[in-house]
């Protein structure tokens, strides 16, 4: 066993240790494995929970280089394959959480928070990120986020985060290192400072109003982010990966709003380091046939429920969405890549989900086309 199965191993280990102190029990309706894991409450506000994911993914896509040579890809694969666990216990938040995708162990998150006047977070999380990676990807509108936010990597490392939020503002900061992964691995260190800040204003009719900006720099080239984007599927072949390398700054803007059922979300982002620089983002909208409003709490979006689901008689919610996205990194020696995206989500229960993407591309080298389907069940 390699050292990355045996820690995933004895962080599962200790989870199921925990005492049952259950006071839910899973219903026998079937439709029950879809409406997420029970909470196992105990000592009044404390408790803890089994957290994960499944994302299947089906395509099929079309790359053609500039000048000759195509690439079909028809295909399928496990997106992600998480499992975790979560819990309080009094002032301290705990998350643990493995993706054993691909055969590989990674952890993705590995962390302790304090919860006081400012909320103070130690370990693996995500070294600061705008609103599209802050959301998780169970809850973002489309198969994948927009290039931009891929291109510049907002990954996964140690270190200490600090925040404070109020009922429609919240500021943080962060100083991250190397990532648990990277540790085991002995890959290449480094020091990125992170800032984020958002202002968000919700009305009584529903309406949410958000704008935001964050800032990142990042000390060397070697242990950097990974700076690489797909044009919209993470089955594609084609990567556009700017070569920014050292004392990187980047800065983002990011903007959001909801009406009822239809919601909007912008960004812009852009990286300035010593061998060049790239800049890109996104504007897209979506609509909920059925009447719901999309989630929002705290900075992100979160999880949409159905009104009414399959298990309760309905037809589950469905919305339809569009999204432009540019990535330029000519400065950068690299493709400056366009893409238009339809897509189509299905929410039958509350963390069972089917989304479906048709996206053409244009890049200085390529033109590419495509359809993807994906299956995703959480708990």
């Amino acid at each position: 066993m390699n050292t990355k199965a045996a820690m995933a191993l004895a962080c599962m280990s200790m989870a199921m240790a925990t005492p049952s102190f259950a006071d839910e029990t899973p219903s026998a309706d079937g439709w029950r494995l879809f409406q997420g894991a029970p909470t196992i409450k105990y000592d009044r506000d404390n408790y803890w929970r089994l957290r994960g994911r499944l994302l299947w993914e089906v395509a099929s896509l079309n790359e053609t280089q500039i000048g000759g040579g195509q690439n079909d890809i028809n295909t399928s694969q496990f997106r992600a394959a998480r499992i975790g666990i979560e819990g309080q216990h009094g002032q301290f938040k705990y998350k643990t959480e493995i993706d054993i995708a691909g055969g590989d162990v990674e952890f993705n998150a590995l962390n302790v928070t304090w919860k006081g006047p400012i909320n103070i977070k130690v370990g693996q999380m995500k070294a600061g990120s705008p609103l599209e990676e802050l959301t998780s990807s169970r809850h973002i509108t489309f198969l994948e986020r927009g290039q931009v936010t891929d291109a510049f990597g907002f990954d996964r490392r140690l270190g200490v985060h600090i925040s404070k939020s109020g009922e429609n503002y919240g500021i943080s900061a962060g100083l991250f290192g190397n990532s648990v992964n990277g540790l085991i691995d002995d890959r290449a260190n480094n020091r990125v400072l992170t800032t984020r800040g958002y202002f968000s204003q919700k009305t009584d009719d529903g309406k949410t109003l958000h704008l935001g900006a964050s800032l990142r720099h990042t000390k060397n080239a070697a242990g950097a982010p990974s700076r690489s984007a797909r044009w919209g599927f993470g089955l594609a072949n084609e990567r556009t990966q700017p070569e920014i390398g050292g004392n990187a700054l980047l800065y983002g803007f990011e903007g959001a709003a909801i009406w009822g059922a239809l919601h909007g979300h912008a960004e812009y982002i852009r990286e300035d380091g010593d061998l060049g620089s790239a800049d890109g983002g996104f504007v897209q909208a979506g609509y909920f046939l059925t009447g719901e409003t999309r989630g929002y709490k705290g900075g992100s979006f979160t999880r949409t429920k159905p009104d009414r689901p399959l298990s309760k008689g309905g037809l589950g919610a469905w919305e339809i969405a569009a999204r432009f996205d540019s990535l330029n990194a000519r400065q950068a020696n690299d493709d400056k890549v366009q893409t238009y995206t339809l897509g189509l989500n299905w929410y039958p229960e509350s963390h069972l989900r089917v989304t479906i993407n048709y996206i053409e591309a244009n890049g200085d080298s390529f033109d590419a086309d495509g359809l993807q389907m994906r299956l995703q069940f959480d708990w």
